[in-house]
């Protein structure tokens, strides 16, 4: 499975290596995240983007038809992952077809979305319908939010009843799972300071209740996606009485403390975890002991390659360099390009957002953004390989 990947991916990395460099142009990205909706029925305590068609309905209509995405898709290189985000992607109601387009025209090998898990009806109907059209060598990926147990979610996500739909979506989708071996299960947290001291509690439901393919974990952060940071006056006053920071983020030594319980999942998780689950685990743990420096030391630990290897196109259009710097380092609109992907890309105003990330003015623990950046640093790489071919140690977070 590793050579088969490694053999997809090596050229492009080579050129990346060569973009950085400023030896090439920046080949098309690889990792390629598309927020579909900015819709979403929750009312999370870490994320205002729920707010943000109530106080501006008109905004809703100038989300990308299926016309548009199809033109998109077809100017643009095959991918490795398709990362389908939101608001919540299964409110749209042509995922499924999205999703066909996508691998007709991207090729993917991974195409994941995450869900609030609010509508299992519709999860269930729209995620039978992917697994029958899509080809049966494109992996599907779903990631289930848990962010606490019983009201403990319902709290942090801000509806009543939540946990227990997220339970029931998780029984349809492993019915599937049987049928459909190329559907992956997930579940992830979002580690904020309204959860931080559980989870450890959370681990261990997940471990006795959900048979996953792999449990995930990620640092709540703060960016204009989310609509959950302040941010500079313009932006301010475009999203009034959306946009504002609501002060999620852990402390370095917060992350600190939890770790090692991170670690430690990731290390049972490999014993019993498929192929292609063992290979995810082991860039996680590598992004976990990375994530802890960063957090602690405030600053990059490897070189960041957003706006080369990935890049995020937004329900509207826009394309940003990552979905930390939304709105703030957009590249551009891909309809002032005729839908054209290759020309925004290689556009004047999407290299001046390269050379940003290039000065190194930013620092986060963005996982995406991360696995690329793993690659393409040979130390972290070979971490990734010791863990998958031997395991992940004791877990300590030591390096």
């Amino acid at each position: 499975m590793i050579l088969k990947y490694g053999l997809k991916v090596f050229p492009r990395l080579v050129k990346y290596k060569l973009a950085m460099w400023g030896l090439a142009r920046p080949p098309h990205p690889l990792f390629f995240n598309f927020s579909i909706t900015n819709k979403c029925q929750s009312k999370c305590t870490m994320c205002n983007i729920w707010k943000l068609y109530k106080e501006f309905p008109e905004k809703e209509k100038k989300e990308l038809n299926l016309h548009e995405i199809e033109k998109v898709f077809k100017t643009m290189d095959p991918v490795f992952q398709l990362s389908i985000c939101g608001g919540e992607p299964f409110l749209r109601e042509d995922l499924d077809k999205i999703c066909v387009l996508a691998c007709k025209h991207l090729k993917p090998t991974v195409i994941h979305t995450p869900t609030n898990c609010l509508s299992p009806e519709k999860v269930e109907k729209l995620t039978l319908s992917i697994m029958r059209r899509i080809p049966k060598d494109v992996k599907f990926t779903i990631k289930l939010s848990l962010d606490g147990i019983g009201e403990k979610h319902d709290k942090i996500r801000g509806v009543e009843g939540n946990f227990d739909k997220l339970v029931d979506t998780y029984k349809r989708l492993a019915k599937i799972r049987v049928l459909h071996p190329n559907l992956y299960l997930d579940a992830g947290v979002t580690v904020s300071m309204s959860n931080l001291g559980d989870i450890k509690e959370i681990t261990e439901y997940v471990e006795k209740e959900f048979r996953l393919d792999n449990f995930l974990h990620e640092i709540a952060d703060t960016r204009a996606e989310l609509f959950n940071v302040d941010t500079d006056k313009e932006l301010q006053d475009e999203f009034e009485g959306v946009m504002g920071d609501l002060h999620v983020t852990p402390t370095g030594n917060d992350y600190e403390k939890v770790i090692g319980l991170l670690l430690d999942d990731v290390r049972e998780q490999m014993k019993v975890n498929r192929k292609f689950s063992r290979f995810v685990q082991a860039l996680r743990l590598v992004y976990y002991k990375r994530a802890e420096k960063v957090m602690v030391g405030g600053k990059r630990v490897v070189p960041c390659y957003a706006g080369i290897s990935n890049s995020h196109l937004n329900p509207w259009g826009g394309m940003w360099l990552c979905n930390v710097q939304a709105f703030q380092k957009e590249m551009g609109n891909v309809r002032d390009f005729a839908f054209d992907f290759d020309k925004l890309w290689h556009s004047e105003r999407a290299n001046e957002m390269r050379k940003f990330v290039k000065s190194n003015q930013c620092h986060c623990p963005l996982v995406g953004q991360s696995f690329l950046d793993t690659v393409l640093s040979p130390k972290e790489l070979t971490k990734v390989f010791y863990y998958y071919f031997f395991g992940a140690g004791n877990g300590k977070s030591s390096n």
